[in-house]
């Protein structure tokens, strides 16, 4: 089985990602950081040289910079089974939205983990998924939680199995069968 797996909500806790990352500064208060930072350089009462208050500051804004995550940082927001489902499975990540923002989060969080091959897309996944199975043979399979995307995948690609994934716990759309975990395809046919 190839599977087509989304990256947002299938393999990666967006939710989580998102409540982490609005407790981060915004650039306003990274910039009264700065002006805080200089006003400490210039007083003479303060024991810290103009060295160590700009090495502080730098290190304020690159450990809080709102795109600045790091690797160890990301792999905490990928669900508990996703690291052996990619290392055991034929995997190919596709995924939707502002290139430069998901390319970022997509590699750092996925270094270090079995080489995946990544397909970003801007537009809906039906027309990606249907070149990347063009000459190929299945049997294949689409996993996302959005319906819209799933909508596409059938829509294009009749061929392609549509799992919906529920990681929040809610109830499934009706139309596709629907998993909770990557796991789950495990036990399924693989017709």
């Amino acid at each position: 089985m190839k599977y087509f797996l989304d990256f947002d909500r299938t393999i990666f806790d967006t939710p989580s990602f998102k409540k982490s990352a609005a407790r981060r500064p915004t650039i306003l208060q990274l910039m009264g950081q700065l002006k805080s930072a200089i006003a400490e350089m210039a007083n003479p009462k303060t024991g810290d040289s103009e060295q160590r208050a700009i090495r502080r500051m730098w290190g304020t804004f690159l450990s809080h910079g709102r795109f600045g995550f790091s690797p160890e940082e990301l792999k905490q927001f990928l669900y508990p089974e996703v690291s052996a489902f990619l290392a055991e499975n034929d995997c190919t990540i596709v995924t939707y939205g502002v290139e430069m923002f998901i390319r970022a989060k997509v590699t750092s969080a996925l270094t270090d983990l079995p080489e995946t091959h990544i397909v970003y897309t801007p537009n809906r996944k039906g027309r990606t998924i249907r070149k990347l199975t063009e000459g190929k043979e299945g049997p294949f399979m689409f996993v996302d939680d959005a319906h819209f995307q799933l909508e596409s995948v059938g829509r294009h690609c009749p061929d392609v199995i549509l799992m919906e994934i529920r990681r929040d716990g809610q109830a499934g759309d009706g139309r596709w069968p629907v998993i909770k975990t990557l796991d789950e395809l495990l036990v399924l046919p693989q017709s």
